[in-house]
């Protein structure tokens, strides 16, 4: 699939804005904080939800709080050619989505309708941010090829809410604390089995396709390797045709750090806790990995996301990268656009001669949220 052109009204900063898009290459040229990321981020919005993880109600102008937003997008099947849009409305603190005049609930339920990576300077965060960070990465790797994940993520998360607040109850009688939490034992168990199963079905292959990357990234000089920190299991080698097993050992783990669980008031161990550790030649990345290196792993990150969606669903994915290749050398920009040359790309930078041997696709130039296209 591939995005044929969008409409935004009253987004951000962008006032109203219709562009028609190149089926291969998409460059947007200007200052920072003029609208690039804007139009990018748009895109994510109407297919799952902002890459910048922003509430609904940031979109609407500062300058105009009663302004409505709507962005309209268009794609189409490379196969069939068939036009599909997605139109997303803010009109009085109300989202309306709908896909093909169908509505629906929220954006999240068009995750994964067009296949799609995105890289933003953030990013970088992946590698040395907090667990958090690498979690949700993971889980959206997940979600990005099945829905059900989730589902099963959104239980767990139900359930982990639940537990805590009994964990937290100051007036719960602590005799019967165990009693209390078993319910939520049980179904934090299940679920964490499933939502481990789904981050590892995909960690397994982005550690084998983002080490091939790096290593081709740094002419095979370093070497990466990965590795996702269980805080049940204490290994990402599990065989998941012993489920009774893996149930038994996380319901062990959970009973056993209930008294030091209701002093904190959190719990202490499941899929919410575990993390994943970068190392370059042996090295821990987050601890001795310079701003380039973090950058290159980062980026095998997100070429082997692709690789996963182009040998999944064979088809290749829309590629979004906001403000990333003019800061690289020349070898390693060659390099990211040969992986993916084959996909629609939409490049956003500051300045147009660090792209010069693109000479192909669409540009447009962006000011004061305004887009000027100009002859490539």
């Amino acid at each position: 699939m591939y995005l044929t052109k969008i409409y935004l009204k009253n987004f951000r900063n962008i006032g109203e804005a219709e562009l028609s898009f190149d089926k291969k290459l998409n460059i947007f040229v200007g200052n920072n904080a003029q609208g690039k990321t804007n139009l990018c981020e748009a895109i994510s919005v109407c297919l799952g939800g902002s890459f910048r993880k922003a509430r609904f109600s940031q979109f609407i102008p500062t300058n105009d709080p009663k302004a409505e937003v709507n962005i309209r997008l268009f794609f189409r099947d490379d196969n069939t050619e068939r036009e599909n849009i997605i139109n997303y409305t803010i009109c009085k603190n109300n989202v309306r989505i709908t896909f093909n005049d169908i509505k629906m609930k929220d954006a999240a339920q068009l995750y994964g309708v067009l296949k799609y990576v995105v890289f933003i300077p953030e990013h970088l965060n992946l590698i040395k941010g907090s667990p958090d960070l690498r979690r949700d990465y993971l889980d959206d790797v997940a979600l990005m090829q099945t829905k059900t994940h989730f589902e099963k993520l959104s239980r767990y998360n139900k359930a982990l809410k639940q537990r805590n607040n009994i964990l937290s109850d100051i007036s719960a009688d602590k005799k019967f604390l165990s009693d209390y939490l078993q319910p939520w034992n049980e179904i934090l168990a299940a679920e964490g089995i499933n939502v481990t199963y789904g981050r590892l079905k995909y960690f397994n292959f982005l550690k084998m396709c983002a080490s091939d990357i790096y290593s081709d990234l740094t002419d095979n000089s370093e070497k990466l390797t990965m590795e996702y920190l269980s805080s049940v299991f204490k290994t990402d080698s599990i065989n998941f045709k012993e489920k009774d097993k893996l149930y038994s050992k996380y319901m062990e783990t959970l009973s056993k750090n209930v008294e030091a669980e209701s002093k904190l008031g959190y719990t202490l161990s499941g899929v919410h806790r575990d993390d994943v550790n970068f190392f370059i030649n042996g090295m821990p990345v987050r601890d001795f990995a310079s701003q380039g290196q973090l950058r290159s792993v980062a980026l095998a990150l997100k070429l082997s996301e692709a690789e996963i969606i182009r040998r999944k669903n064979k088809t290749d994915p829309v590629v979004i990268l906001d403000d990333v290749l003019s800061e690289l050398d020349n070898t390693r920009r060659d390099f990211i656009i040969k992986h993916i040359e084959n996909n629609q790309i939409f490049i956003t930078c500051c300045n147009i001669d660090d792209l010069s041997k693109l000479n192909y696709g669409k540009i447009w130039n962006v000011a004061n949220g305004k887009f000027y296209e100009k002859k490539v």
